[in-house]
């Protein structure tokens, strides 16, 4: 199911619901995880002024093998939304997010040899392939559902257009989901819609 599959489902349940109030999120702030449409994941920060939501997300991680130095790599994102659909149990908005993400250069060499090795190539063969650190950018116009179980806990889900930039052969943010034409290992430019799988761009927040 694509992530588009949903969208249309929550608008119909948002037209035929009752008449009620809007939910006033002005001054709420939330803590919780979420997933970009270009592939930011980890924690996610939201704070509401008025009508429209500020919202951050940041990863990382961090693995030392045995034999090589540390693979690392660093995501965070930046956004912006106007909720121009308000109701009592869900709010419907749009806005602009910037994905930003790097990758250093022993996490794109492990990446390299494993596709050096799924390729058919031997050990010694792919143990001499070595890549450089990586930067990633991506702008999304992303369509944003959120739906209210209480006063304090919502989940979302999202699809839109991205933008992506690729600064060299290595990408920062894979999504390894092999659905899209950007799902490459090129330097060059990209543009999707929708993209990836529904519930990989779903997901949760507390609000305080």
């Amino acid at each position: 199911m694509s992530r588009m599959g949903l969208l249309p489902f929550l608008l119909a349940s948002m037209a035929l619901a009752a008449p009620a109030e809007a939910r006033n999120m002005n001054g709420k702030f939330g803590v919780g995880y979420s997933q970009t449409l270009g592939g930011v994941s980890g924690l996610h920060l939201k704070y509401f002024v008025k009508d429209v939501l500020i919202e951050g997300t940041l990863g990382f991680d961090l693995f030392k093998p045995s034999d090589m130095d540390p693979r690392t790599s660093v995501k965070g994102a930046v956004g912006a939304f106007y909720n121009f659909a308000r109701f009592e149990i869900a709010n419907l908005g749009v806005g602009v997010r910037l994905d930003v993400g790097w990758r250093n250069g022993e996490a794109i060499t492990a990446s390299l040899r494993k596709t050096c090795l799924a390729d058919g190539n031997d050990a010694a063969t792919c143990k001499g392939v070595k890549g450089s650190s990586a930067w990633q950018f991506n702008l999304e116009i992303p369509l944003l559902a959120e739906v209210f179980f209480t006063d304090h806990f919502a989940l979302n889900v999202q699809a839109g257009v991205v933008f992506t930039f690729v600064t060299n052969q290595n990408k920062a943010l894979p999504q390894e989901l092999g659905q899209m034409s950007t799902d490459t290992q090129e330097k060059g430019f990209g543009f999707g819609f929708g993209g990836g799988s529904l519930f990989g761009s779903a997901g949760f927040t507390v609000y305080f």
